[in-house]
């Protein structure tokens, strides 16, 4: 039961008895002095029915009241106010505090894939992979909590025209001028090689291209890398392996898991077979020697182009493997629900691959989505940098955060917790889209909604249960209201099953940030009305403190975050 359960059976009951076929819709009141809930549905059926809709909204109030509600009230031109009463609240709040799962409504469970991270092989993370992984693990987290089925791919960039070019920066490294490049390669070279040593060997075989003969061997050795090449097959194998040792580190350091760890590459050999199915059946066409496939007017304009399958020189593209990507996590993994996790310049590569699957039959039965989000800016508007004015690195950012925390927060454990959580909630505090600012300084204060400050709150909590255990205090098990504070707390943890379904039907894990904080502020009023251990009988009010801690706690795991019980 929810906490909106009440009011919706109420409706749905009163509907019935006046007459009007629909469904009761509830929603948050957007003035608490009016309410707990509010039914905006009277202006809409009242001009069906003919009637006044304060009217109608008055004979609703009247056939809605009961038990579970102090007042039903009607306001402005017919706006029906549901406060709920404290017992009924207190009632809400015992099960949730009973519940293992915190009253979480489940979905229908679904196999389901998400894809993040995306970062590709030689080149060190960015800004964008910071988002990717958090915004990425944060909803692999919040599908499970619902009870979808998940399975996380990191999906690296590890193919195509791009390791022809750090092929050839490692011949040129090696002393290549002209000829053939592949014997100047030793795959052994690479063993002692960085992230940094390969991406400086990536950004001289890319200067390199600008000359004609030399993009030309570069796409030669891309060719010979594809075709199996045993040289070029185990110097690829070596790069990959260094990035991913690197990769593996960072993504464990922010918390992000991978189940699968597959790159365009482990496509390829489903990339013919593919294009001759399209072909066969006449979906894929040649446009000037090119082979497409139209995607337009599936979600998309009448003008869209279509996706480039393969090039006239025969070379396939991103948008062929991740479309051979994506047939394979339907017909391989079973997947009836894949959610792909990028940055929104990607919208329309993305939209057009969906569009093609379907149109190929390849996600019959399966719900594509697509969580884009939005830039990380500097102070100017502009993508964030360093000090230097160079291109953050992922690095750079963490960093910062950890050197920040570090001043606020002397045992060393928790400061990295704190800093790492301050950059997650911070990048998952804004709706995704909207991207937002990034201010090291304001991200890691303890006040306002930041991570600190609701790392702080649940340490808070945690001391006051620790300390009325030492002192034999033990919360009951039945949550009870003796003071407003303590029921408006107790109002904004029932809404925690709310935000978690709306986050995951939306992929939108902000809903879980706002929830967090809203708790958190509410318990700081609380808090300063309510003595707990200090009360004449705190242990009331300690199940209240149990279950605020359950809740923010959980937000915070479900964030990605880490609760730390002391600072």
């Amino acid at each position: 039961m929810s906490v909106t359960s009440a009011a919706l059976t109420a409706l749905a009951s009163a509907y019935e008895l006046i007459g009007i076929d629909a469904s009761p819709a509830i929603v948050r009141s957007t003035r608490p002095e009016f309410g707990d809930l509010q039914c905006n549905d009277m202006m809409r059926l009242a001009k069906s029915a003919g009637r006044n809709p304060r009217a109608l909204a008055a004979d609703v109030a009247e056939a809605a009241r009961g038990a579970a509600f102090e007042d039903v009230s009607v306001a402005g031109p017919g706006f029906i106010n549901f406060r709920l009463s404290d017992a009924a609240v207190a009632a809400e709040a015992s099960a949730m505090l009973a519940d293992a799962t915190l009253a979480a409504e489940k979905a229908e469970p679904l196999r389901t894939v998400i894809d993040f991270g995306g970062p590709n092989v030689a080149k060190a993370l960015h800004v964008g992979h910071l988002r990717s992984f958090v915004i990425g693990e944060s909803l692999r987290r919040i599908l499970m909590e619902v009870g979808h089925d998940v399975v996380s791919d990191i999906h690296l960039g590890d193919w195509g025209l791009q390791m022809g070019k750090l092929l050839l920066g490692a011949a040129e490294a090696a002393g290549w001028k002209a000829g053939d490049p592949a014997p100047f390669i030793d795959p052994r070279a690479f063993d002692a090689m960085t992230v940094d040593a390969l991406g400086n060997l990536y950004k001289a075989g890319n200067a390199a291209c600008e000359d004609e003969t030399a993009l030309a061997h570069a796409r030669m050795l891309t060719t010979r890398l594809q075709d199996g090449d045993p040289l070029l097959a185990e110097a690829w194998a070596r790069m990959r392996a260094i990035s991913l040792v690197s990769i593996s580190a960072t993504a464990a350091m922010l918390g992000a898991h991978f189940d699968l760890i597959k790159g365009e590459s482990d496509a390829h050999a489903e990339v013919a077979p593919m294009l001759d199915d399209l072909t066969v059946r006449g979906l894929a066409r040649e446009s000037d020697g090119a082979l497409v496939i139209d995607v337009a007017g599936d979600g998309l304009p009448d003008n869209a182009p279509p996706l480039l399958l393969q090039k006239s020189d025969g070379a396939a593209l991103y948008g062929t493997t991740d479309l051979a990507t994506l047939r394979q996590r339907v017909r391989d993994i079973g997947a009836r629900q894949i959610v792909y996790c990028t940055d929104d310049r990607q919208a329309l590569h993305i939209a057009s691959v969906f569009a093609a699957a379907r149109a190929a039959g390849y996600a019959d039965g399966v719900t594509l989505r697509h969580a884009t989000f939005g830039t990380v800016r500097g102070h100017d508007g502009k993508p964030f940098k360093t000090r230097d004015g160079s291109a953050a690195s992922l690095a750079d950012m963490i960093d910062l955060a950890l050197a920040k925390s570090s001043e606020k927060v002397a045992d060393n454990q928790a400061a990295v917790a704190v800093g790492l959580g301050a950059l997650k909630f911070a990048d998952l505090s804004t709706p995704r889209n909207t991207g937002y600012v990034f201010d090291i300084d304001r991200m890691t204060s303890f006040e306002g909604r930041t991570g600190p400050y609701l790392q702080y709150a649940y340490a808070r909590i945690a001391s006051i249960l620790d300390k009325a255990a030492e002192a034999g205090m033990v919360p009951v098990e039945r949550v009870s209201i003796s003071h407003p504070s303590e029921r408006a707390v107790l109002i904004e943890c029932l809404w925690y099953p709310h935000a978690l379904s709306q986050a995951a039907h939306h992929l939108e894990s902000f809903e879980i940030a706002d929830r967090a904080y809203q708790v958190a502020d509410a318990f700081s009023r609380f808090y300063a009305d309510c003595p707990v251990l200090k009360a004449d009988d705190p242990s009331g009010r300690l199940a209240t403190c149990k279950l605020v801690a359950r809740v923010i706690g959980k937000c915070l795991e479900l964030l990605g975050m880490e609760p730390v019980r002391r600072m």
